[in-house]
């Protein structure tokens, strides 16, 4: 996709780098234009569980209108990293207008990706475009990878939802305290009750014990 260039050390310019060296491509492939971006490596707003490799925003929330797009900082192989790149693309040259639907399918499926809308799986010719361009970019800085461990919060005691059938007021509270009596509303007197909490989340379409 490119000529090879001088290593970089900051994944930030070898990602620019990846984006003039897959423009040819991107462009006449999906018939889209990449527009003007910055992009960086951190982690997404869905924070250290998000299942996505990379995010983009549209350019109404920068100031100087220009999308801005994060790769997740524990992503190291290059290939995958230029997978992740070109399908947040795609959502830059459509400025996030269509989300994972009709204009970004098409254009998802013409650079190359296949899968659901949201992966970013590639054919077996876009492996093969993006090995070639890895080779030309040089090593992926940091690509020993980012030592990183998910470590399981561990489980505290459970609150539990009770609420008034009178005027719906909640509040939670321990199996331990109702064990020993179910508290009065100190609103109209009523005593409070899982059950009423349950079915005022049943309501709300919130299900379960999610308040």
């Amino acid at each position: 996709m490119t000529d090879a260039v001088d290593y970089v050390t900051m994944r930030e310019e070898w990602l620019m780098n990846a984006v003039e060296g897959m423009r040819a491509t991107f462009e006449a492939r999906t018939g889209l234009t990449i527009p003007t971006v910055r992009i960086g490596v951190g982690f997404l707003t869905g924070g250290v569980r998000s299942s996505a490799g990379g995010q983009c925003f549209k350019r109404a929330l920068s100031a100087d209108g220009v999308n801005e797009i994060i790769v997740l900082v524990t992503v190291c192989d290059p290939v995958t990293v230029l997978s992740i790149l070109g399908h947040e693309l795609i959502h830059a040259a459509l400025d996030n207008a269509d989300g994972h639907t009709k204009k970004f399918l098409a254009a998802f499926k013409a650079m190359g990706y296949t899968g659901t809308a949201k992966s970013h799986a590639v054919t077996d010719q876009l492996q093969t475009d993006y090995e070639t361009l890895s080779a030309a970019l040089g090593a992926y800085p940091g690509d020993e990878g980012l030592a990183f461990e998910m470590k399981k919060r561990k489980q505290t005691t459970r609150m539990v939802g009770l609420a008034c059938p009178a005027c719906q007021y909640i509040v939670r509270t321990t199996r331990k305290w109702i064990a020993i009596s179910l508290p009065k509303c100190g609103s109209d007197g009523e005593t409070m009750t899982e059950e009423e909490f349950i079915r005022i989340q049943r309501e709300r379409g919130m299900g379960g014990d999610d308040a």
